[in-house]
């Protein structure tokens, strides 16, 4: 079965000699091929560890996720590798995924070389083509990346992502922390991206009005429990 599926899933934080912490109890829930979905909660109510066991950075301490119908409780780090193509993420903190030693340009063009086929004049398309629908200047991409502003660097992070055409997108509080005009702008490139590729994406926010912009249907978390289900008419 295409899409992912998450099943029955708790996740506990703590050791033997401390009391565990239920950060999720039991999570259901699926994103479907193409299908935008937000996750809606407030800090500390499990939803930034949903993406982060979704996308591998974490595993539950039981339950199943599943990709595309494969299991990816047993993946090591080749498994993940060969699927990166396939899924994507973009954090609220985007030094993981960004050298700010390199410019905007090699830090897009490090993801294509790794995870695509694409010759150098195609990787190069491909960047240009995402710096007009991200609204990002050209002149920015021989910037070094810690000289770009909070907000462009959250904008390159998502152009990197975007940039391998990935089938699911993860995306944790990515407009969190942004003043009103730049999250705008992340929603914008969310919304044509969306038309132009339809990429699955789970949107993770504690902003209601973000999410119900952008998506599908909205899941609504709480105390590491999914309370209610909602569709956009």
């Amino acid at each position: 079965m295409e899409g992912i599926i998450v099943q029955n899933v708790f996740k506990f934080y703590g050791t033997a000699k401390e009391a565990s912490f239920a950060a999720l109890k039991g999570v259901d829930m699926q994103l479907n091929p193409g299908e935008y979905v937000a996750l809606v909660g407030e800090s500390g109510s499990g939803k930034s560890t949903i993406a982060r066991l979704i996308i591998g950075l974490e595993k539950a301490t039981s339950g199943h996720i599943l990709l595309d119908g494969e299991d990816t409780g047993g993946w090591n780090y080749k498994s993940w590798r060969s699927n990166r193509k396939k899924i994507q993420a973009v954090f609220q903190d985007t030094s993981g995924t960004l050298n700010p030693r390199l410019s905007v340009y090699q830090n897009v063009e490090q993801a294509l070389v790794n995870l695509t086929s694409l010759s150098k004049k195609q990787r190069r398309e491909r960047i240009f083509e995402l710096m007009v629908l991200t609204n990002m200047d050209r002149r920015l991409l021989e910037v070094p990346t810690r000289q770009l502003s909070g907000g462009e660097q959250r904008r390159l992070s998502l152009l990197r992502a975007l940039s391998i055409r990935p089938d699911y997108l993860i995306l944790d509080e990515v407009i969190s922390g942004l003043d009103l005009i730049s999250a705008d702008a992340v929603l914008k490139v969310l919304e044509k991206y969306h038309e132009e590729y339809s990429c699955a994406c789970l949107f993770v926010t504690h902003d209601k009005e973000s999410a119900y912009r952008i998506s599908d249907r909205i899941l609504e978390i709480n105390n590491g429990k999914i309370m209610r289900e909602a569709i956009k008419n």
